[in-house]
């Protein structure tokens, strides 16, 4: 039996097909990185006997682009799980719940960033399967080209797709042309500015990335009370474990994002690792968040699991991640973003990021 697939489905199986001009999504590999992911991860889960909350893969069939029409989509067939999203229920459920059920995330988390490698996966990137059904390296879904040998490669093509992306017509952006803002960038690719940053940085680290890892993607079963599958790995790739943390878990306080959710006040406890003092002032909303981030701190760390607070120089990864949203940031590029700002509004919103971007690259000595 290849990799991926599992035979005689318990329930009816779901039907997903891969829209190829979704934006911002690398086709290459796409399905069979979901796929391998799933595989993976599933596998982890039943080796460690914990529940398998990742759905099984029956059937699939990779991007044909030499296809024309329906016959080259990509698609799946996944096994049906019941329940709702656990963002809909979570903010009501009283305290103790919330504290069981991150626990429980935490337990499929840590599994899933312990995930053994196979031998032919080697790079920074995607999965795909060879041949033989093996899986092996292959291109990330949210990146185009890879895979790489170096973790700077990786952040030299998310900084230079961003770049490409800031020169789309009709943006303020201008490919930061104006007042030499694009050489200094270029000089910080050409020179050694990714390596600079990651200084610090343990370059040699690779895990399985979820890179959802939110409860949009974690099914609930109120009657039973009891969390039914982790789902959408659309994102999956081999790369660094900060990258899970950049997009994941902000909705329980284990993201590093803080000001995405106004948590402001969850900074200094999850980057140290250190929720020994609750801050005065905080409200009974405020609380309970830092309860919550407090229970999955202390989870992953009663499971040995890479968190924030034990990844060297996180300070400078979030800096590499900063300067790539401020290349081409989503309000400036996004087309329904920019339908509700006026051109004078984005321009305004453009040399506010600029003062930011030029200070950023000052800092690394460019």
């Amino acid at each position: 039996m290849a990799p991926g697939f599992e035979t005689e489905p318990n329930t009816a199986p779901v039907s997903t097909t891969a829209n190829p001009h979704a934006r911002g999504v690398n086709n290459a590999h796409r399905v069979e990185n979901i796929v391998a992911a799933q595989h993976l991860s599933r596998g982890a889960l039943l080796a460690s006997g914990l529940p398998p909350l990742v759905p099984a893969v029956y059937a699939w069939a990779p991007y044909r682009p030499e296809i024309e029409g329906e016959g080259g989509l990509g698609w799946m067939l996944d096994e049906f799980r019941t329940g709702e999203e656990l963002i809909g229920v979570f903010p009501r459920l009283p305290l103790d719940e919330k504290r069981k059920l991150v626990t429980e995330l935490a337990q499929t988390f840590s599994c899933i960033q312990a995930v053994k490698l196979p031998l032919d996966v080697k790079k920074f990137g995607g999965l795909t399967f060879d041949e033989h059904g093996r899986i092996v390296d292959g291109q990330m879904p949210t990146l185009d080209g890879g895979p790489w040998e170096t973790y700077a490669e990786v952040w030299q093509a998310r900084l230079r797709a961003q770049l490409k992306n800031s020169e789309k017509e009709g943006l303020v952006l201008l490919g930061w042309r104006p007042d030499g803002v694009r050489d200094r960038i270029e000089a910080f690719l050409a020179n050694g500015g990714v390596e600079r940053v990651l200084d610090s940085v343990d370059v040699k680290q690779r895990v399985l990335v979820h890179g959802d890892f939110t409860s949009w993607n974690v099914l609930f079963e109120s009657e039973s009370a009891r969390i039914t599958a982790l789902l959408d790995f659309d994102f999956a790739s081999v790369t660094h474990p900060c990258h899970e943390f950049f997009g994941g878990f902000s909705d329980i306080g284990g993201g590093i994002r803080f000001e995405d959710k106004g948590c402001q006040f969850l900074a200094q406890p999850v980057l140290s690792g250190n929720f020994g003092q609750v801050p005065e002032g905080l409200s009974e909303e405020q609380l309970d968040k830092w309860e919550v981030a407090k229970a999955w701190d202390a989870a992953l760390a009663t499971r040995g699991a890479i968190r924030p607070s034990s990844i060297a120089g996180l300070d400078r990864l979030e800096d590499l991640r900063v300067m790539a949203d401020m290349i081409c940031p989503r309000m400036l590029s996004h087309e329904m973003m920019l339908k509700r700002a006026p051109r004078d509004v984005q321009e305004k919103q453009r040399q506010e990021i600029q003062v930011k971007l030029l200070r950023l690259l000052e800092k690394y000595g460019f």
